[in-house]
């Protein structure tokens, strides 16, 4: 019996040194705070997400990339800040947007960002990281549904 003792703390201490130099690392989604909700809002139209984010973005300065995440039955189910960025540019990287859609199991996503200059029109830019970020979303099973972009004014 000493033996068997001996032979499990030997393969213990070797357990210990093979694993000593390998990070073990846990992921989480964490919620940072609540955007008060009255209701479980639907989106069944562009205009459902968009009473949202014009809120969201009222007093908004720089511009800002954020997530809309639904359910399978198109109810948001939580917001996340992709990026902040200057006046006239936010840097929109997929694995970031990806990343929070797949721990919180997302259905689908709706992309919106601001501009500042209040003017509505998607930029080249835009245009680019839309069908990035919509191949992207094929791939990994998480349709793109819309990209909303405010333009509101805080007075």
């Amino acid at each position: 019996m000493p033996r068997k003792k001996s032979s499990e703390s030997a393969r213990s201490a070797y357990q210990q040194h093979l694993f000593e130099n390998i990070p073990l690392y846990t992921t989480r989604l964490i919620c940072e705070k609540d955007f008060p909700f009255c209701e479980r809002i639907q989106v069944t139209a562009p205009a459902d997400a968009a009473a949202i984010l014009i809120e969201y973005f009222r007093d908004r300065d720089r511009e800002e990339f954020v997530l809309l995440l639904l359910s399978t039955a198109n109810v948001i189910v939580g917001m996340s800040q992709i990026s902040i960025g200057g006046l006239a540019a936010s840097i929109v990287e997929p694995r970031q947007v990806f990343k929070v859609a797949i721990l919180l199991n997302a259905a689908a996503i709706i992309l919106s960002h601001n501009h500042p200059s209040h003017n509505v029109e998607p930029s080249r830019e835009d245009i680019r990281i839309t069908q990035q970020l919509v191949e992207a979303g094929k791939i990994m099973g998480i349709p793109v549904h819309d990209h909303l972009i405010s333009a509101t004014r805080s007075c």
